[in-house]
């Protein structure tokens, strides 16, 4: 097992990609910290997988945007663990609207969750790992981060700024052998991104753009972050991570 004795901090890890990602970790080895921010009920089905697997597991209610709550989730890890050595920070909203129209009240908190959420929980548990000797990151973007979506004002600037948050922390923690890298993922089968393609329709238009004709799986993003934040990516850091089923090399696709 590739994490085994590890211990992992995984926001937004009761849904989607987060869950993908707290199970895999604990699949290869790790003790998993669930933080999720409304879906208590589901927290706690992660938690119970992850026990299942006999591994440890936590469900910490957190609001990644709030300092106070990003402390307590820290604290209450270092608490029940004594250290944290791996950070996926995936805890992430959307709003659909035209650049026109959205407002400052959805900007603040697209940018509060997606951006600052990442800030605030790799700032603290990075001063952690810094202090114990090392650790890894892991910040979710998104392709919408790399080239503009439409109707994404608020969610792709957010994801872009994520994209060079890591690679700032990469550059300055490097000597201190904190590794931090960002996965880009495609259209993947999440609630949020049925709520963003809700119809047959839509959802057809959007596969045909991808080269591989089909949306990814949560569990195809959370492989790439166990390889990430594991000794077989030790020479790794501020890397970016697309896995879109080539949808970033799409452009002929469109009208193949």
């Amino acid at each position: 097992m590739r994490l085994a004795n590890k211990i992992a901090v995984v926001t937004g890890g009761s849904r989607g990609i987060g869950r993908a990602i707290s199970l895999a970790f604990a699949r290869d080895g790790a003790d998993v910290v669930v933080g999720y921010r409304a879906s208590a009920e589901q927290a706690l089905d992660v938690r119970a997988e992850v026990q299942a697997m006999g591994r440890q597991a936590l469900a910490c209610k957190v609001d990644v945007s709030v300092s106070d709550q990003v402390q307590r989730m820290v604290k209450t890890t270092l608490d029940a663990f004594g250290r944290i050595d791996i950070l996926a920070n995936v805890a992430g909203v959307t709003v659909k609207s035209p650049l026109e129209d959205v407002s400052e009240r959805d900007w603040d908190r697209v940018i509060g969750v997606n951006l600052k959420g990442a800030f605030l929980c790799s700032q603290a548990v990075g001063r952690v790992m810094i202090k114990q000797g090392g650790g890894n990151i892991i910040n979710i973007g998104s392709v919408s981060g790399i080239a503009p979506h439409p109707n994404r004002g608020a969610y792709g600037p957010s994801k872009a700024a994520v994209d060079m948050l890591s690679k700032v922390m990469a550059v300055e923690w490097a000597e201190r052998n904190v590794r931090v890298n960002t996965i880009h993922p495609g259209a993947t089968e999440t609630e949020m991104t049925k709520s963003v393609y809700p119809t047959q329709e839509l959802r057809a238009r959007r596969e045909k753009t991808i080269p591989l004709n089909r949306f990814g799986a949560p569990e195809e993003v959370a492989a790439a972050a166990v390889f990430l934040v594991s000794d077989d990516a030790a020479y790794i850091t501020g890397h970016s991570l697309v896995i879109d089923g080539g949808f970033q090399n799409s452009l002929f696709q469109l009208i193949g």
